[in-house]
This record gives structure tokens, sequence and C-alpha cells, in this order.
């Protein structure tokens, strides 16, 4: 059975006005599509999200460069993203704007898209950012055909209001292209993890699904994750403060040792050899 990209957004909940942060793993999708010897293009399923929400709504789709370093360059226009297949097609796809962080931007499409690409937060998470954006609208978070932990970045919101103390702010320049081609050093932050933290959102994923703010649909055969963000930033808070964040995160004195040992290679301009996910969304 072919994926009914055109009735999906609806069957999914999203209606009218929504605010929705779309993440995809198109290939599933792409595969029935080749199989049925039809034709498939990711810019179809961003449409038809976009005429979903409809103009007072708003769609925003994860751009990330997340991989980016001190020093390295980023073009608004036409730096690619490590997101994945959708992420290009919305940054190819003339009815998207992007928002300017060098880190953690998104293409965003709707009545808010102009104020979020003209944005100037300098931080990934701040409070101007497009991630402050999806709790004030009570945005949905739609992952289709990825796990939770691929497509959760918004937790990183969350510790950055919070606090925690696992993360410090670590300021980062980069040789900067604007959108009118404008070239400059310029600088942003970033909530960075210290050193033997990484994130584990094994525990999470129950929490999210027992307070409600998480369900699982099931597409034409393609599993759905739609989690209600401002219920989930509620139970991520809670966990933070009365768990030690223990649902969300883990720490190993063996990570400990390999992340100080890449931050001395890179620190020297060695790069050691490593695959790179094809979507952006693991949270860092």
């Amino acid at each position: 059975m072919l994926p009914d990209l055109r009735t999906g957004p609806a069957r999914l909940g999203v209606k009218p006005g929504d605010t929705v942060q779309l993440m995809a793993d198109v290939t599933r999708i792409a595969f029935l599509h080749r199989r049925a010897k039809a034709s498939f293009d990711p810019a179809s399923l961003l449409d038809a999200f976009a005429d979903a929400v409809g103009p007072a709504g708003d769609l925003l789709v994860p751009t990330f460069t997340f991989h980016l370093h001190q020093g390295d360059a980023f073009d608004v226009r036409r730096t690619r993203s490590i997101s994945g297949v959708l992420a290009n097609a919305a940054l190819d796809h003339p009815g998207f704007l992007r928002t300017p962080h060098p880190l953690h931007s998104f293409a965003v499409r709707g009545a808010h898209a102009r104020e979020l690409a003209t944005g100037q937060e300098e931080g990934s998470f701040g409070p101007r950012s497009p991630f402050a954006f999806l709790q004030a609208h009570r945005a949905k978070l739609i992952a289709i055909d990825l796990r939770l932990d691929d497509a959760l970045t918004y937790v990183h919101f969350v510790e950055e209001c919070a606090g925690v103390r696992y993360r410090r702010h670590k300021r980062m320049r980069f040789a900067y292209t604007d959108t009118q081609g404008m070239r400059g050093e310029r600088t942003f932050s970033l909530f960075a993890k210290r050193p033997g933290h990484h994130m584990r959102f094994d525990a999470l994923e129950g929490l999210l699904r027992d307070a409600g703010a998480l369900v699982d649909h099931t597409l034409d055969g393609i599993r759905v994750l739609v989690v209600d963000l401002a219920a989930a930033h509620a139970v991520i808070e809670r966990d933070i403060r009365e768990n030690g964040a223990r649902s969300i995160h883990a720490f190993r004195w063996s990570w400990w040792a390999r992340d100080v040992l890449k931050g001395a290679l890179r620190t020297f301009g060695i790069q050691r050899g490593q695959a790179r996910i094809d979507h952006a969304a693991r949270p860092r």
C-alpha cells in the first residue's frame, strides 16, 4: 500500500492553525513508491503538512549542521543540512525560509516564517530560538519512521531552561554568510554537554507515553511518533528537577575519557574518522 501523503497529516491530528515540527526518515516511503513504480518527491510531504496547518499555522523542519566546529564556514543560503533528505528538500523548496543559527537551524513556512528567519538569538536553545517558539505555540513534533532518540532535540531546550549542570554555554565563532550574501565573523553559542555525559531516552519514552505526551501511530504501515511538546516539556523538567535527569542522560567515565581524547585530537587538528548519521536529529 502506498502512503497517502495528502491525507496523512489530518489522520495524525494536524489541524489548521497548528504549529508542527516535522521530521522524517523517508527511506521507507521512497521504497514503497519505487516498488509500486510510482514517483516520490519529498516536497510533496512538506506541501501536505503545510496545507494541513494552513496560512495561520507554522511548519518547522530541522536543518541542523551541528557537526560544524569553531571557525568553520556557514552560508545560510547554501550550507546543506545533515538532517537528511527531507531537510534538504525543505531548503530547496521556494516556500521555506531558513532560521539563522549555524548549528541548529530550521526551514520554516507559515504565519511566523519571516519572524523566525530574521531572529537574532545567539543560542541554539535560547529564549528567542525556534525551540522557544515551539514551546510558546504548543507545537506538535511529528517524527515519521524515526526513534525518539533521533527526534527529540527539544530536550536540550528544556535542559537549558532548567539549567542542568552537565551542560555549559560554549561560544563559537563562524565564517558566516547571511541571506544577502554578506560575509563576516559571527559568534553563536551552544548549551553543550560536558565530557562523559550522553543522552539516553529509553526511560523517557515510557514516561511520555504514561503522561499522554507521546502517541504512536501507524500511517499506512509506517510508524509515526506524535509528541505534544508542551506536555513533554513538563515531563522532562520534572525528571530533571526530581530525578537528576536520569531518564534523559547518563554519565560514564569511559565516555568521559573518549570525549576528552576527541577534544584533544580536535585541538591539534586531528580528525578521527567516524560515520555520521544521515539525519541530524540525534541529540548531542
